[in-house]
């Protein structure tokens, strides 16, 4: 395996800086943010907000020599985009494998892309298919640029789970369609058992989001009940057993990215430098000590 950071929760950092400081502390890549913005230019950056790295679907082919450059500069790979791409948006999508192929024609990164969201007033199966068949149509516009598109298991979706994600992946293209296992998020709607998932996915299993979630009561809540919400936090503080989860890609022999991310406040650097240590250090067996990113 091979640890890469997610640039979305590095908005305070520029494009050569985002490539520097990883390389710096040790990453073999990066997933790079790929999100337009529609704010003022003076926003303070913030996660979902203003980025200065300032890559966007509308701009990440002319963009795409500078992250080369800066890519054979430091050694860190383009991992995958990460943008919010809906599968119908022919356009949108289309713009992404371009810019995918053109940071790297001999192999692009992987591209997440999304389908609708779960409506809880209207029927699951009748969603779910549409959502299937949205993202097959997507996963064939992507086949001519040689892209794999990759969905995340997210709360909120229509497969929250690793085994829901296969039936909604099932028998498209492994080399063009995968699956995000998304640790802090499928935590927030009951982590089924890892290594169960993960072997459900099978060939599917094409990126990890690794991070910490936990449940923290509201405060000021009813006397009948608590109410809770969740929050990131470092990975070592969430509820999911990273060190367990991380044998458990060994087991499956996944070769693939884990790419941290953390939403939380604090110090990027000591974020990056910190988390990412505690990753190398779990073992060298599951991290693949030869892998790029795996050494110090």
């Amino acid at each position: 395996m091979k640890i890469c950071v997610t640039s979305v929760m590095l908005p305070r950092w520029t494009l050569d800086e985002t490539f520097d400081r990883l390389a710096a502390a040790g990453y073999g890549g990066v997933e790079l943010r790929v999100r337009p913005f529609t704010g003022k230019p003076d926003d303070e950056p913030s996660f979902w907000g203003r980025h200065l790295t300032d890559v966007s679907p509308a701009n990440v082919v002319q963009k795409a020599p500078a992250i080369r450059a800066a890519a054979a500069r430091t050694g860190i790979a383009v991992a995958a985009l990460a943008p919010q791409v809906n599968a119908v948006d022919a356009p949108a999508c289309e713009s992404l494998f371009r810019g995918a192929v053109s940071i790297d024609p001999a192999k692009p990164p992987m591209v997440r892309v999304g389908v609708a969201g779960y409506d809880r007033a209207k029927p699951y199966l009748p969603q779910f298919d549409a959502a299937r068949k949205a993202f097959a149509g997507c996963v064939e516009r992507a086949r001519p640029f040689g892209v794999k598109c990759i969905y995340e298991i997210h709360a909120g979706t229509l497969a929250m789970t690793a085994t829901r994600a296969r039936a909604l992946l099932d028998g498209l293209d492994t080399a063009l369609a995968g699956a995000i296992y998304d640790i802090p998020n499928m935590s927030r709607v009951g982590l089924e058992d890892t290594r169960q998932g993960m072997e459900a996915l099978g060939p599917y299993l094409a990126h990890c989001h690794i991070g910490g979630s936990r449940p923290v009561v509201k405060p000021g809540g009813p006397a009948v009940r608590d109410e809770w919400s969740w929050e990131f936090c470092d990975l070592r503080r969430g509820i999911a057993n990273i060190p367990a989860i991380l044998d458990d890609f060994r087991h499956v022999g996944y070769q693939g990215w884990l790419s941290l991310e953390d939403f939380s406040p604090g110090d990027d650097e000591t974020k990056i430098r910190e988390q990412g240590a505690w990753l190398k250090s779990l073992s060298a067996d599951a991290l693949g000590a030869d892998a790029p990113g795996a050494g110090s």
